[in-house]
């Protein structure tokens, strides 16, 4: 439930349901313009770009630091956004527009609540259908060196744990801020489970990016995949110290990202 797969495409569902949003309140945008109420539809994109920005830029200015680049920052690859700075935007550039348009008082704020309430009910519906997520399988892996390992024996304390495939070009993009991440002292271990590979292509593959041995466990059963259904690769799973999964990021991670879900993380054992 956190994306939806067609075919080879993974499209998370936040966007999704955007477009959605976007969709119902040009809708009622254009009821209201039959009816003579004003013509809203042309305000309703720009305001949603304009939310999105200023989501975006609260959430890179929250996290400065791990940003290395203004293209990193205009990278929304991370889906990194503050949503309640890009609520308060959309009400705020919502209430100007209209102030500044009598004609758009009634159809503009009709048509916009429209989308959001879309946008709202479909999160709401999301959070209530998805299932409850299992807790760490008692799985053994197995390092490069064929050294057995327990999941088991990784509990009780904060985990990042990374699905990945050397065959997959977001994978190997955000591979070498993980391996940085994993020698530092982030408040959670990071581990990186490579899903359906054999550990000769998995070393020749470290070797030949040198990334050293970053103490990859192997899945060759893509049996954690299997585990949380998940539609594709990358996936982080974001696990509390009692073993369950706070968290799901179905796709790339940015730096930003992994230290928003690893916070969290750190909040909640803290609780």
């Amino acid at each position: 439930m956190d994306a939806l797969r067609l075919g080879p495409i993974v499209l998370p569902w936040a966007p999704l349901l955007l477009v959605l949003g976007y969709a119902v309140a040009v809708w009622v945008a254009g009821a209201a313009r039959k009816a003579g109420r004003g013509n809203a539809e042309p305000a309703l994109l720009p305001l949603l770009i304009f939310a999105l920005a200023v989501a975006r830029a609260v959430f890179v200015a929250r996290h400065r630091a791990d940003y290395a680049s203004v293209l990193t920052m205009i990278d929304i690859r991370d889906r990194g956004f503050d949503s309640w700075a890009g609520w308060a935007a959309a009400a705020a550039g919502v209430g100007l527009w209209a102030w500044r348009r009598p004609a758009l008082r009634l159809s503009l704020p009709l048509s916009a609540s429209a989308g959001a309430a879309i946008v709202l009910a479909g999160m709401g519906a999301l959070a209530l259908l998805q299932p409850a997520r299992p807790p760490l399988p008692d799985l053994t892996l197995q390092t490069l060196q064929g050294r057995p390992v327990a999941l088991a024996s990784l509990r009780g304390r904060p985990l990042v744990v990374n699905l990945w495939a050397t065959w997959c070009p977001p994978c190997r993009r955000e591979l070498p801020l993980l391996i940085r991440a994993a020698q530092q002292q982030t408040g959670a271990r990071i581990v990186l489970v490579n899903e359906g590979e054999t550990a000769q292509r998995v070393a020749a593959y470290l070797q030949r990016e040198r990334l050293g041995d970053p103490g990859v466990l192997l899945d060759p059963g893509s049996r954690l995949l299997a585990a949380y259904q998940s539609p594709g690769l990358p996936t982080t799973l974001f696990i509390a110290a009692d073993g369950r999964v706070q968290r799901v990021h179905i796709g790339e991670l940015s730096a930003a990202t992994l230290q928003q879900g690893i916070a969290a993380l750190n909040k909640s054992s803290g609780d």
